[in-house]
């Protein structure tokens, strides 16, 4: 699948760069590796599917770029150490062992379908004397300039500002240091706000600035039309794609290594569903993720074309959610 194509997949990505623009990043540092990244922390409910939409989309991206003569490092970030900055110091052994837990998922994802994905820890690099060097220079970077701290801040839930004061924005400035001088930085759309102010101190200090990818946001399954209704704006965000128990929503998710298949397909089958492509269809969303990874097993190239064949009529809802409930265990869950 071509650039172009991929990057035009209805129903997977919400805004990316232009496929010309890519080729130029890809053109201007060769022989360097054109750098793509995507970050994740977790919770203790498990593995999402949803990750998986992130990881074998950064896989088919890079052949993409490969196909095309370009040299691509695809790294997917497990970050243990800022999972831990969120819990209390007595869990932070527990959720350590989480970190490793979802290093080994994403490296089971890397033998299952061929992506060729490096996988990295945060807490492999985050003590080093170079990252802790650019941390510090990112950090005064932003505190001389109170625009830039306005726009660390608004990187946290205002909810959480003020403890997240306390704590030095340290979670903030971990992020903002590791994707600078990255090429594409692969993520959901509430992720522009590291984005943005990465790109601001990249142009501070004459680095290149990271171009931001952004997959549709993931909605909650087993939903009627009311939740989408009583929850304005869900639209834009969603739920956090890399944490099962987002707005503990656990229930409503399908959950890699445990969700049975007969309960997945209650869930899909109880999902509000509608054929307005503005709405949120967490169902089609499944689809195309299962379409990625059997396309990753069969070794086929061919684009992505459920969403057109929903939204054009060519499949009801009905059969739609037949065919995912079907799919997910076949190409997914059956596989782990």
């Amino acid at each position: 699948m071509n650039i172009e194509r991929l990057l035009s997949t209805r129903g997977l990505v919400s805004q990316a760069p232009s496929a010309e623009d890519i080729r130029s990043r890809a053109g201007s540092i060769a022989p360097e590796p054109m750098r793509l990244f995507y970050g994740e922390t977790y919770d203790d409910k498990g593995h999402p599917i949803d990750s998986l939409k992130y990881y074998l989309f950064v896989s088919y991206l890079a052949e993409a770029l490969k196909q095309e003569g370009s040299n691509v490092d695809p790294s997917i970030l497990v970050a243990d150490t800022a999972a831990c900055r969120n819990v209390g110091q007595e869990h932070q052994d527990y959720y350590m062992l989480l970190g490793d837990q979802r290093a080994k998922f994403v490296s089971k994802v890397n033998d299952v379908y061929n992506t060729g994905l490096r996988v990295v820890r945060m807490s492999e690099y985050i003590d080093s004397p170079e990252f802790v060097a650019e941390r510090d220079r990112v950090m005064q970077t932003c505190n001389a300039d109170p625009e830039l701290m306005a726009a660390v801040e608004k990187t946290v839930p205002e909810s959480k500002v003020e403890i997240e004061r306390v704590k030095g924005f340290m979670y903030s400035f971990d992020e903002i240091a590791t994707i600078l001088g990255l090429d594409i930085k692969v993520g959901p759309p509430r992720e522009d706000l590291y984005d943005d102010v990465a790109r601001r101190v990249a142009e501070r200090s004459g680095q290149k600035g990271l171009m931001s990818l952004f997959l549709t946001p993931t909605f909650p399954l087993g939903m009627n039309w009311s939740y989408f209704f009583a929850n304005e704006g869900i639209e834009d965000h969603g739920i956090t794609a890399y944490k099962t128990g987002s707005k503990r929503l656990q229930r409503n998710r399908i959950v890699i290594e445990r969700s049975d298949p007969d309960y997945v397909r209650e869930l899909i089958s109880a999902s509000f569903i509608s054929t307005n492509p503005a709405v949120p269809n967490p169902t089609l969303d499944i689809g195309i993720i299962c379409e990625m990874a059997k396309r990753r097993l069969e070794g086929v190239d061919s684009p992505i074309t459920l969403a057109d064949e929903f939204y054009d009529g060519q499949i009801s809802p009905n059969v739609l959610k037949e065919r995912v409930g079907r799919d997910v265990e076949t190409y997914v869950l059956s596989r782990f």
